[in-house]
């Protein structure tokens, strides 16, 4: 009986393989002869699977949004305060700040090729499922939810670029306390689901 292959599966276990070295070589000096060879497969599977590395960069950028959201908020129930929500994602993002140093990698390379093919619907897509998901699991509006995920984009870009100029903890302590001080002045505090939030405002 010949083996059932999951594709989907199979595809992201190569983009997990290979993250870490794109996001670090770029998107421009790899060759797809070369990707090939650093995961042990030949440049006909590599096809099969990504057409072309733009489809490589994408997927990447896709598998990243969902691990991260799922990730991040897997310790918050319906029960967690939302400072303890606030300190929870923060801690998290702090812990793979290389990871996300790299997604900020990624995502300049791609803009950087999009800029000579157009189209940006899967950077797009990601950030929607950044902000939408922040938003969901923190029972926040959508607005505030994308406030989230663009502070720390912004952190992380900062510290890339600058890495001894700022602190990441006091930053995110000094963040927390902005938005707790907001949430308080709002009276969203104790708002667990998103809908009674998005009312508020």
């Amino acid at each position: 009986m010949p083996k059932i292959v999951d594709h989907d599966a199979y595809r992201d276990k190569l983009i997990e393989r290979y993250f870490d070295d794109f996001a670090q070589r770029g998107y421009s000096d790899v060759t797809m002869r070369e990707i090939a060879s650093k995961l042990g497969i030949s440049t006909g599977t590599l096809y099969h699977y990504f057409p072309t590395k733009k489809n490589i960069l994408e997927h990447m950028l896709q598998l990243a949004s969902r691990r991260d959201i799922s990730g991040a908020m897997a310790p918050i129930n319906e029960d967690t305060p939302l400072e303890e929500r606030i300190r929870i994602f923060s801690s998290y993002i702090m812990e793979k700040e290389q990871w996300f140093a790299d997604i900020v990698l990624l995502t300049i390379d791609y803009y950087r090729q999009q800029n000579k093919e157009g189209g940006f619907e899967i950077v797009n897509e990601a950030d929607s499922h950044y902000g939408n998901g922040v938003a969901e699991a923190f029972g926040l509006s959508t607005e505030l939810g994308f406030f989230f995920t663009i502070f720390f984009n912004g952190l992380v870009f900062h510290r890339l670029a600058f890495p001894d100029s700022i602190s990441f903890e006091e930053q995110a302590e000094l963040f927390i306390k902005v938005m707790m001080a907001y949430a308080r002045a709002e009276g969203i505090e104790k708002n667990t689901h998103p809908e009674e939030a998005d009312k508020g405002n």
